[in-house]
């Protein structure tokens, strides 16, 4: 009983961490001081963040490993050193080259280091409220651009925008290094008072290593699922400010407030689809969020004023509801126990949707000269999403029988 009364100060602790992790959620605000400072192209500076995203999904992968080996105390603190030395250098940024390998990969590395084994960690405090624990790591993790994006904009003014990186890498080292030691792994005895749910998902759990996992249909149907779950909020990440002044006509300044509302939104959906799937059940959950998700691409494309305001903040918060589903479902299918290690490959999902959905719009935007038709097509994901899931529900459903 110890340790269950103590998780509460654990798990604030990860969530700190998190949010002070979160500064490419803020990645908004750096790109245009850094193209004016530069003269760089928009299509080359905002290949950073691209490059930082595939960084920190398939970095866990190949470096997640080591949790196990040097503890995950120390594996953390690695992370912090190397995030925080990636930001610090960034203040010496004189060529696009560079930006790529320090903030692109070098923060990437970091972030890959923290975010995941975090996620894994809230989970693992919290094994009887999965669901709860996920959401309130990844609204954490995603409250950095609302945290970030403005304090970065005001020490802009003040300092110049390479030396808010400085500034960022000296705060974040002196508060997360401390929060490092806060993090303790539960017990091997740990097992809190499990409520039972009825839930087809959760049916005859089986703890795997990430080698049996990699074996099963499973894996790579909720992969699937989740890719196609995240492609639309980060499409409209990517492109919220450029589709609120093209196709609304607001002005830069309105447009920026309303993407601010946009990251709100996705924080909280993170929390509050993390929690009720808990009761509801990940399955279920998921195909409310892609029927959500699908209804709110098709208005875009048909709609205009209030309802394409509402239909964005409800895809964005439908988005965060798909990224505190990851490592619920991972310990649902996979079991707990090699949790941290197998997350890391459910995370992949992450990247492969960073990549889809901004240039997905990028490209349709180009040829067709506006967004409808990539609206279009991920609400055509969101039915194949729903679909998936469906499937592999009324799967699981048979088997347990």
């Amino acid at each position: 009983m110890g340790f269950e009364r103590k998780r509460w100060i654990h798990m604030a602790a990860a969530m700190l961490l998190a949010l002070f992790s979160g500064i490419g959620y803020a990645w908004s605000v750096f790109q245009s001081p850094l193209m004016n400072n530069f003269n760089w192209q928009l299509s080359a500076i905002s290949l950073t963040f691209t490059i930082q995203v595939l960084t920190s999904t398939i970095s866990p992968v190949i470096i997640g490993k080591l949790q196990g080996k040097i503890g995950i105390g120390n594996y953390l603190r690695i992370g912090i050193l190397v995030y925080t030395a990636g930001l610090l250098a960034t203040m010496f940024t004189s060529s696009i080259g560079y930006l790529y390998i320090i903030f692109g990969i070098m923060v990437g590395v970091g972030l890959g280091m923290l975010y995941p084994c975090l996620m894994a960690y809230s989970t693992s405090l919290f094994p009887d409220k999965t669901g709860m624990a996920s959401g309130l790591l990844a609204c954490a993790y995603g409250s950095g651009a609302v945290v970030w994006a403005p304090t970065a904009a005001y020490l802009m003014k003040m300092y110049g925008i390479l030396a808010v990186f400085g500034i960022f890498a000296g705060l974040f080292f002196l508060v997360m290094m401390p929060l490092s030691f806060l993090i303790k792994r539960p017990p091997a005895d740990f097992k809190p008072a499990l409520k039972k749910v009825k839930s087809a998902e959760k049916a005859d759990v089986r703890d795997c290593e990430w080698r049996e996992m990699l074996k099963t249909p499973t894996f790579y149907l909720l992969v699937a699922a989740l890719t196609l779950g995240a492609v639309s909020g980060l499409m409209v990440t990517g492109h919220a400010s450029n589709i609120l002044q093209e196709v609304l006509k607001y002005s830069s300044e309105t447009a920026a407030l309303l993407v601010g509302v946009l990251s709100v939104f996705n924080a909280l959906g993170r929390l509050v689809f993390g929690t009720l799937s808990d009761k509801a059940g990940r399955y279920n959950m998921m195909m409310i969020l892609f029927a959500i998700i699908g209804t709110a691409m098709f208005l875009l494309t048909r709609t205009g004023g209030v309802v394409f305001v509402i239909s964005l903040l409800a895809i964005s918060s439908g988005y965060g509801g798909f990224t505190s589903m990851i490592s619920p479902l991972c310990a649902d299918h996979f079991g707990m126990k090699n949790l941290a290690v197998n997350y890391s490959f459910f995370y992949v999902s992450y990247g492969l949707a960073g990549v889809i959905g901004p240039q997905l719009a990028s490209a349709i935007k180009t040829a067709s000269g506006g967004y409808n038709l990539a609206f279009l097509t991920v609400a055509i994901f969101s039915v194949i999403g729903f679909m998936l899931i469906l499937l592999l529900k009324l799967q699981k459903r048979k088997l347990s029988k």
